[in-house]
């Protein structure tokens, strides 16, 4: 199922990496950006797990949802007010293994993007990297895979779940630009502080 929905939603995934990562390197207007962009679909997503009962799938939920990280780092950054694009329906355990899988494998590309933000950023982004970091020191991913692999519901619906995940990348396409976000570098009123 990990190879269906990585080739299902390739081309998705190459649109979302070349919107969002430029951003990080365009200093503390750029993260913030990157984050608020991020959180207008995560913010989403996650809402839409909660309503179609994510709990009965995946049973360390609670673990995983980042939207409180993704908050306190905000925050941190003086923005206090995201817009959220309308979360998608997800019914059905395939449809969220789908959505689950780009959000599971956001935080894969957090990783390899955290060594080069804390290198070139200055304090305040520094300390606000909590969304990045979440997970760090457990297996979520591999665990996730094994229940994504093990679920009779992908087995038997593989078109949901591929659907469920390009649902999921739609919103970090055009998640920020619904909720009133331009997915680009927005200019700031605030200097970036180091």
């Amino acid at each position: 199922m990990r190879a269906r929905l990585r080739a299902s939603t390739a081309g998705l995934h190459a649109v979302v990496d070349a919107r969002f990562v430029p951003m990080l390197g365009c200093g503390e207007a750029g993260y913030r950006s990157f984050l608020r962009a991020s959180a207008a679909a995560v913010f989403a997503l996650e809402q839409a797990l909660l309503a179609a009962d994510v709990d009965a799938v995946l049973p360390d939920w609670a673990q995983r949802a980042r939207t409180a990280a993704l908050r306190a780092d905000l925050a941190d950054l003086g923005v206090i007010d995201v817009p959220v694009a309308p979360p998608p329906l997800l019914a059905g355990e395939a449809r969220q293994f789908g959505a689950l899988y780009v959000l599971e494998g956001s935080r894969l590309g957090a990783k390899l993007l955290l060594p080069e933000l804390l290198a070139r950023g200055g304090t305040r982004v520094r300390a606000a990297t909590r969304y990045l970091r979440h997970g760090e020191g457990r297996r979520l991913w591999p665990s996730f895979l094994a229940q994504l692999e093990s679920s009779q519901a992908t087995r038997r619906c593989p078109d949901d779940a591929i659907a469920g995940a390009r649902a999921a990348f739609a919103l970090f396409v055009t998640g920020p630009a619904q909720a009133g976000l331009a997915p680009r570098v927005v200019a700031d009123e605030t200097a970036d502080a180091d």
